[in-house]
């Protein structure tokens, strides 16, 4: 083939007029790519643009798509740096080994401006009132309570902006039907995706053991004189307490959430978020305690099985949280300790603090990324140190 010379200087010198026109483009992304990252190398701009190069781009648009890409990819990796330091600044309080190099000002007023609403059920619970605070006066979200016990003056003050009493001895369907109203009242309807729920979360729960016959048999002759004790068949009474232990354990651990799934397949904001507290122990056999691990089973099973479906409707992530123990006044009594006492004993290093559930929580309701999969379980584990500081280790189990 023969070559012509003056197409041949024709070519060299649109290339050299192309290469002239990139190169004032790339120097501020060469900058940025310099500046913010440390794994990336920068080629030279003759060796970037060469002669297969210029040929895909041969015009100056093409060229400022590539700055524009080149920004982009740049930015993600400063989101992603804002991100890995604001949560661990939350949560490790390292903020002060940066000497003010990072600034979380920008993500604080964001979350300032973003207004959430969430439902607490058991927020009368030592776990519930811990929730209500983080995220009513730490976050300044609006939060809804619900629970059978009523709120004290301080309690409605200290983050809850609505409160809604449920039934103590009602049904499932009672239950039900008086969370729904108050739900309905409190967000004027839920007509408007402002007016519904981004959060919700089941706090609520108890826990008994079995009947013991022999406590009970004393029980009836302390309280009764001879004349009852010859009437009583002490069988039929043992059946009667064991099956009300279970029907106390069903109304407490999952009633409510049956409740609150219900509510949130019709309040929730699409991409919501909805949690339960259940029980690693339930996990396995609970010989001792049969009814607080039936309830807590089925709550596991109903929560596995919603979270697929709901996921698919309204791309709620359903997730259960299940600690060993969750660290209450309550709980530290039954282990015969001191209420007061904030380390050093061996028997509470495997309690959960609330606020570790709390923290995780909020962390999900922030950045949904970091969910795990609808209908998952998940274990939390205390890391509790002597001293008694420490955090919680949450692990995927189902």
């Amino acid at each position: 083939m023969t070559l012509n010379p003056s197409r041949i200087m024709s070519v060299v010198l649109q290339r050299r007029r192309v290469i002239s026109a990139v190169a004032p483009i790339l120097r501020p992304s060469i900058s940025i790519l310099e500046k913010d990252t440390h794994d990336v190398s920068i080629i030279s701009s003759q060796r970037q643009f060469s002669s297969s190069t210029v040929q895909r781009n041969t015009t100056q648009s093409h060229t400022r798509y590539l700055h524009q890409s080149n920004t982009r990819s740049i930015n993600e990796v400063n989101y992603l740096q804002r991100r890995y330091f604001a949560r661990n600044t939350k949560r490790n309080n390292t903020k002060k080994y940066f000497d003010g190099k990072y600034s979380f000002e920008d993500s604080d007023r964001v979350e300032a401006k973003e207004s959430k609403n969430i439902l607490i059920i058991g927020s009368s619970g030592i776990l519930g009132k811990t929730l209500v605070s983080n995220f009513g006066n730490l976050h300044n979200w609006n939060v809804l309570g619900a629970d059978v016990l009523e709120p004290s003056m301080s309690e409605k003050k200290s983050g809850l902006s609505d409160y809604i009493s449920l039934p103590n001895d009602g049904s499932i369907s009672d239950i039900t039907g008086e969370l729904y109203k108050g739900v309905s009242h409190s967000l004027h309807g839920g007509d408007t995706n402002k007016n519904k729920l981004d959060a919700i979360v089941c706090a609520s729960g108890g826990w008994a053991g079995d009947v013991d016959i022999t406590d009970m048999i004393d029980n009836h002759l302390a309280e009764s004189n001879s004349s009852e004790l010859e009437d009583v068949d002490y069988e039929e009474e043992y059946a009667r307490e064991s099956a009300m232990v279970c029907e106390r354990m069903m109304r407490m651990n999952y009633y409510p959430i049956v409740a609150g799934s219900q509510i949130g397949r019709r309040f929730m904001k699409r991409g919501g978020l909805f949690v339960i507290i259940g029980a690693s122990a339930a996990l396995s056999p609970t010989s001792g305690m049969l009814g607080y691990g039936s309830a807590k089973a089925a709550a596991h099973h109903y929560l596995q099985s919603w979270g697929p479906t709901t996921n698919e409707e309204n791309n709620t992530t359903a997730v259960g949280i299940l600690p060993l123990m969750i660290d209450t006044p309550n709980n530290r009594a039954m282990m015969g300790g001191d209420d007061d006492d904030e380390g050093g004993d061996d028997r509470y290093s495997k309690m959960v603090k609330p606020i570790h559930i709390a923290n995780e929580i909020g962390e999900w309701i922030k950045q949904p990324h970091l969910r795990p999969h609808s209908g998952s379980l998940v274990k939390v584990i205390a890391k509790n140190k002597e001293d008694g500081s420490g955090g919680a280790a949450f692990h995927l189990v189902r």
